[in-house]
């Protein structure tokens, strides 16, 4: 049976950092006690010494640096920590379709396994987030937590934008008549913004494809394991802030208490 839910909207970011204390406290028993993961202000908890192995996955056009103080922070605490460069990167461009990326979380599992970590939480910013649901779902190896922070990248969200559309069907077109594996130019969604880019017919699909790897609910729905998730929003201008719950959160096969942090405020 599902356990039971944080939910808690915060008025300002002091709040939130409160409140993330809180989770992170919380946190800790999710993981068999081993000591929870960060805060907003930056505090870590300390973990046993290579027990818990964290796999940091950027979002959009981002890369592993963006990370580097956490990770520091992080491996000072106890943490096993990789941060590998994910296909969507700006260095690498979607050279690789999803199912490939997937394959990349799993060898940095698998490394952190070998290493001695024998609890594994996948921790995403944005694109990054929803990689790390749709690991939970189509993932190789057994995971022990989720922490989806600002999660994007939303497919199923986007389906009916025109140009999204249109590439779509252009890249299906390519893939029927065997070309999957020739670039084109296609029409991608970023921080809200359209833009074209060229990438693999095949690869551009397994990304937008309304009903495939990238569509967070439908990865939520094929999730068949108790994972603790902490879902977090931090800002009104977030592109879920209002349909969040009901997008991903209370769909979530909670085994064990699920944590959701919602903030009511600007960005600073």
């Amino acid at each position: 049976m599902p356990g039971p839910l944080l939910r808690r909207d915060v008025q300002d970011y002091d709040d939130l950092k409160r409140t993330a204390r809180f989770f992170s406290v919380t946190y800790g028993t999710l993981v068999n006690q081993t000591g929870g993961i960060m805060d907003f202000a930056g505090t870590l908890y300390t973990a046993t010494e290579n027990q818990v192995g964290v796999v940091l996955i950027h979002g959009t056009w981002g890369n592993p640096s963006q990370f580097n103080s956490l990770t520091e922070l992080m491996k000072n605490k106890g943490y096993m920590v990789h941060a590998p460069l994910m296909p969507w990167s700006k260095i690498r461009g979607y050279d690789v379709d999803y199912s490939a990326a997937l394959k990349i979380v799993t060898g940095n599992i698998d490394e952190l396994r070998k290493s001695g970590s024998t609890i594994i939480v996948l921790a995403g910013h944005s694109k990054g987030a929803n990689a790390a649901i749709a690991y939970a779902a189509y993932g190789r190896e057994k995971i022990d937590a989720v922490i989806a922070i600002a999660p994007g990248h939303t497919p199923d969200r986007v389906r009916n934008h025109e140009s999204i559309q249109s590439s779509l069907t252009k890249a299906r077109e390519m893939i029927e008549s065997g070309n999957g594996d020739m670039q084109a130019l296609f029409t991608h969604r970023n921080n809200g913004r359209y833009a074209d880019i060229t990438m693999t017919a095949a690869a551009y699909f397994s990304y937008y494809d309304p009903e495939g790897i990238g569509s967070m609910p439908l990865s939520t729905s094929k999730i068949t394991q108790g994972i603790p998730l902490v879902w977090i929003l931090a800002g009104t201008t977030d592109v879920l802030y209002d349909q969040s719950r009901d997008y991903v959160f209370e769909k979530w096969p909670h085994s064990l208490p699920g944590i959701m942090l919602r903030c009511s405020c600007s960005e600073e």
